[in-house]
């Protein structure tokens, strides 16, 4: 009967145990969720940052450093970047802000498309030194997900992040095949299959020099929209590196342009060489440059006009009248270029981007 005696004191050291084991249960909840629940500053220097590797969803890794102030692609090869893009992927990581906490556990990364298979990998970089590590995830509800460094935890990143970083590695490397003011240009020829056409400016006007004798009504005012494709060239892509300048069409071009420019010997010459391997787009480059681009049909063709292309156009009928909200019978919507179709998509997207951003 001698636990009879102590139960009081048995009961006791039960009931602190019990009360001990319960307090370093509450501290250890609310120990994790301080952790879990903290909001994290990430602050980055723009002017700091020297290079961006980036990894795609099964896609390889393209490295962006700047080289001397200037930023360029460094892997997977070594070329010019678009510096309108860069500079767009720099402002984003410089207006960085971290407004809450999503999620705290990994079975959530796959639906918020920040696991490994589906983030967008960003590392960036101040010399030697890993400013952040970052894998950005969907965007929803004003704001996308982001996993920072090592911390578990998935968190809501102010506005549109990921179009600025998800970008194929064409659009990382700077397109302009050309890119001079056409009031600097004096001369252009064009030399093709369909005539050869070569122009001298005389003030607003132009004068020409060669295949005068096919021009018919010669409009000068018309010389200008052919100048304006050839001195802002952008191509869409590039070619392949196994496509060597023979196997482009480009040790005999098909058509070439040439323009000289105010105080400048050096020629600008664009060479067009053959079709791609996908439809409606040919290859070109600029002589005496290594790098073979990919340009339109659309663009290919402003750059072998005919005699008609300079000729005054000629007056259009009045279209019949059309009944509201009713196509025209037997039309088909017009098509645009697949470059100009691009183009108009990329703009639309920074638009969507932008005024998202401002409903912030």
């Amino acid at each position: 009967m001698e636990w009879r005696k102590n139960r009081i004191a048995i009961g006791a050291v039960a009931f602190f145990a019990l009360l001990g084991l319960t307090l370093w249960a509450v501290n250890g909840r609310n120990r994790q969720k301080s952790t879990s629940g903290e909001i994290p500053t990430v602050e980055l220097d723009k002017g700091a940052i020297t290079a961006l590797e980036i990894t795609r969803p099964e896609g390889e890794p393209v490295v962006l450093s700047s080289v001397d102030g200037v930023w360029r692609v460094t892997e997977p090869l070594d070329a010019a970047a678009d510096q309108n893009n860069m500079e767009s992927a720099l402002n984003r990581l410089a207006d960085l802000r971290i407004t809450r906490v999503v999620a705290t556990k990994p079975e959530n990364y796959a639906r918020l498309q920040v696991d490994d298979a589906s983030a967008v990998h960003v590392t960036v970089k101040a010399g030697d030194d890993t400013l952040a590590r970052l894998m950005i995830g969907k965007y929803g509800n004003g704001m996308t997900m982001v996993r920072i460094d090592d911390r578990a935890e998935v968190f809501g990143a102010s506005g549109s992040l990921r179009y600025a970083f998800d970008r194929e590695l064409k659009s990382w490397r700077d397109r302009k095949v050309v890119a001079v003011d056409t009031a600097d240009v004096q001369t252009i020829r064009f030399a093709s299959s369909n005539g050869t056409f070569h122009f001298q400016r005389d003030g607003e006007r132009w004068t020409a020099l060669e295949g005068q004798e096919a021009l018919g009504d010669f409009d000068s005012k018309q010389v200008n929209g052919r100048l304006s494709t050839a001195a802002r060239l952008t191509a869409s892509d590039f070619a392949s590196e196994e496509v060597s300048a023979a196997r482009a069409g480009l040790t005999e071009p098909r058509a070439s342009v040439t323009m000289t420019l105010a105080d400048d010997p050096n020629e600008i010459v664009l060479e067009l060489g053959d079709s791609t391997e996908q439809a409606g787009e040919l290859y070109l480059w600029r002589k005496g440059e290594p790098t073979i681009y990919v340009i339109s049909q659309y663009l290919a063709d402003r750059l072998q006009p005919a005699a008609t292309a300079f000729e005054t156009p000629a007056a259009s009928a009045a279209p019949p009248p059309v009944m509201p909200n009713a196509p025209p019978a037997g039309q088909q919507e017009p098509q645009l270029p697949p470059e100009v179709m691009r183009q108009l998509q990329e703009q639309i997207r920074a638009q969507q981007q932008q005024q998202q951003q401002q409903q912030q």
